[in-house]
């Protein structure tokens, strides 16, 4: 079997060329469909309250949670794959940047649904960034595993935590969400 080394060239570009073009394309295609799903969620908001609206609304948000999950998963998978591999960085950080892009597009209302739905509680973003055991294979800790967990990922999860703290300016109104951000943030 013949692995080809990172300064192999085809068609003028080296192998890690390649690899880091795919991962590119990996991840412009994941936030693009990110931002599908979050336009049709936030369709569903703007058109009223019946329950055939509150029936898509749900769907609309249960797939938008399932889609960040998976695509946490699959991350986790490709980095276990590859642990020493440098390319794999921006694999290791993707779960974290969809999460910001997400915080970054909905309002504050439902940022807290999709951060800690009861409807949803297995799937909703605070289920799976920390639990209280340290087994890498629980999907309770997908997001702090050691594996997806490097410093660039805490930065952005730092960032995510201080724009939702800003948002919260009225914190006796959300006095439940904000602390749970704050122990989020103590815990990591």
């Amino acid at each position: 079997c013949f692995s080809a080394s990172t300064n192999d060239i085809k068609d003028g570009i080296t192998t890690s060329q390649q690899q880091q073009q795919r991962l590119d394309e990996f991840e412009i295609s994941v936030r693009s469909h990110l931002l599908e799903l979050l336009e049709q969620f936030l369709s569903f908001q703007s058109t009223g309250n019946n329950n055939t609206n509150n029936n898509e609304d749900d769907a609309a948000l249960t797939t938008l949670l399932k889609y960040l999950k998976e695509v946490s998963l699959l991350c986790l998978h490709i980095s276990m794959m590859q642990p020493q591999h440098k390319t794999t960085t921006p694999i290791k950080k993707l779960p974290f940047v969809l999460i910001e892009d997400t915080i970054d597009s909905l309002p504050l209302n439902l940022i807290q649904r999709v951060w800690s739905s009861q409807v949803h509680s297995s799937l909703c973003i605070s289920s799976y960034i920390i639990s209280s055991n340290n087994d890498i294979h629980n999907n309770n800790n997908i997001l702090t595993s050691p594996h997806l967990f490097i410093t660039t990922s805490k930065f952005v999860l730092l960032r995510i935590c201080n724009k939702i703290l800003k948002l919260l300016s009225n914190r006796d109104a959300h006095a439940n969400f904000a602390g749970s951000i704050m122990i989020l943030l103590a815990r990591v």
